[in-house]
């Protein structure tokens, strides 16, 4: 592992955000900062930018305490990150931590309901791209969405090609949603890929809202399990995704969920220095 990306954030800060019709505050962990929303408030803001209210793209990412930690040991992921415009919390840890820190959140906002929601409660018609995904939860979206997305209309259903994520990469897709005159788009490309690829994107999505969702499209279309609500109220969907796919999350789950728990003591609760690199080896 990388040695940790230092650290100069305030350990109890907690401020508030203009973001369309939202004064959102904001509680900071390891220097990122999670807004104090619920699904509504998100469904409300996108609905608000997709009416026309936005002067230049939103970006909306839903992060859990993996992708915190990997952003801590991960310079490019981390300054990519900082770049979003609203990071809610993915999981149930993180709400634990923001509301010991003076929040007062009831649930998460866990990235497939939001998408499902987001889809769902659209106010208008609305063009939505998806980049990246499986040809299978394509041909799903294909099938069902007009029935359970009724004002989504999928005009750019992208399965992205594996690789290393730079401006050549990223210029394709733009092509295709410019091309779609795609309003909303979803980027499904994974940890950290998605957060390099809307990096390089933002600037250059006019007034579109993006979300990175990862794989929240596996588990809305059936193709994944989701966990049972007990485990999710219980912090524990990492490890109901863990029983489903030891080999592909063992070894990141067993670095990063470790790496959470040390920067948690390191960094809000005894408020010190990070370890040396080698210890966390």
């Amino acid at each position: 592992m990388n040695a940790p990306v230092p650290y100069r954030g305030a350990l109890r800060s907690r401020s508030e955000t203009p973001l369309g019709s939202l004064a959102l505050r904001t509680t900071q962990l390891f220097g990122i900062p999670l807004a104090e929303v619920t699904y509504d408030d998100v469904v409300e803001l996108v609905n608000h930018a997709l009416a026309g209210s936005q002067r230049g793209a939103i970006t909306i990412d839903a992060i859990n305490t993996m992708g915190i930690s990997e952003s801590c040991f991960d310079a490019q992921m981390r300054q990519a990150l900082l770049h979003y415009d609203l990071i809610v919390p993915d999981g149930m840890p993180l709400v634990w931590c923001m509301n010991a820190k003076g929040a007062r959140l009831g649930d998460r906002v866990y990235g497939p309901y939001l998408t499902d929601r987001l889809l769902v409660r659209l106010a208008r018609r609305t063009r939505v791209a998806v980049i990246g995904g499986f040809a299978a939860v394509h041909e799903w979206l294909r099938d069902a969405g007009p029935s359970r997305y009724p004002n989504a209309d999928f005009v750019l259903l992208y399965d992205a090609p594996t690789g290393v994520i730079d401006d050549t990469y990223v210029a394709d897709c733009l092509e295709r949603i410019d091309y779609s005159r795609a309003e909303l788009v979803f980027v499904c490309l994974g940890v950290p890929r998605q957060y390099y690829w809307t990096a390089l994107a933002s600037g250059r999505l006019g007034r579109r809202v993006c979300v990175s969702v990862g794989g929240a499209f596996d588990l809305i279309s059936g193709a994944k399990p989701y966990a049972p609500a007990w485990i999710q109220r219980s912090g524990l969907t990492w490890l109901h995704r863990l029983i489903h796919e030891p080999a592909r999350l063992g070894p990141r789950y067993l670095k990063y969920n470790s790496a959470f728990l040390w920067l948690l003591l390191t960094r809000e609760l005894l408020r010190r220095r990070p370890p040396p690199a080698a210890i966390m080896r």
